[in-house]
């Protein structure tokens, strides 16, 4: 049987470029994990002011280019061009391990509301408002604190598992098949997100 693992960031704008791919394997069936790795804390919580807000617009931009997603003005304006705007994932990735455990489809849903409600809608990683909403929207009440230890353990996990197969940052769609892990180049889907459906047959 071949398995998929899908390791993310919300807030990395080349995970919200594989959008498509990832929700074509997922919509296709497959069996696939998701980890959320939290790479934005601490020394990688990015202050736009420091100039990386110029720098994410500069790489967003190809990536629009390269997967015809949306990175709109407002996004560009209230969060990328905001000095008060820090690039930390600490919320989403305690939502994400809010949801976890009720698989693929219901976290990678959640991340979809979370990634348009910032590269569309252009709410700041501070703004809790719209991460409560998509918790709703999965049937999660509980307050975001309480997936702040599991959100560390699912990050870790994907730390450990990147370093196995030698794969560099995110996004990273690993398969397992016959014993065997292989990374795929999600890159090689973007003009046709449906034909990576084909890797689970």
């Amino acid at each position: 049987m071949t398995q998929f693992t899908y390791i993310y960031d919300t807030y990395c704008g080349w995970c919200y470029g594989a959008s498509n791919v990832i929700g074509a394997l997922i919509d296709s069936g497959a069996e696939v994990q998701l980890m959320h790795r939290h790479l934005f804390q601490g020394p990688n919580a990015h202050r736009m002011a420091d100039g990386f807000g110029q720098t994410a617009l500069q790489y967003d931009r190809r990536i629009a280019g390269l997967t015809g997603m949306e990175f709109s003005q407002r996004y560009a304006d209230n969060v990328l061009l905001n000095a008060e705007e820090i690039l930390d994932s600490s919320k989403t990735a305690q939502a994400a391990a809010l949801v976890h455990d009720k698989g693929a489809k219901a976290e990678f849903a959640l991340a979809k509301a979370l990634q348009k409600a910032r590269y569309v809608d252009g709410k700041p990683a501070v703004d809790e408002q719209p991460v409560y909403e998509a918790l709703k929207a999965a049937g999660v009440t509980e307050e975001l604190s309480g997936g702040k230890a599991r959100a560390a353990e699912i990050s870790s996990e994907a730390a450990r598992i990147l370093s196995r197969v030698g794969a560099r940052g995110v996004p990273a769609l690993l398969m397992h098949k016959d014993g065997q892990t292989r990374v795929i180049s999600v890159a090689d889907y973007y003009d046709n997100p449906a034909a990576v459906t084909a890797l689970a047959a």
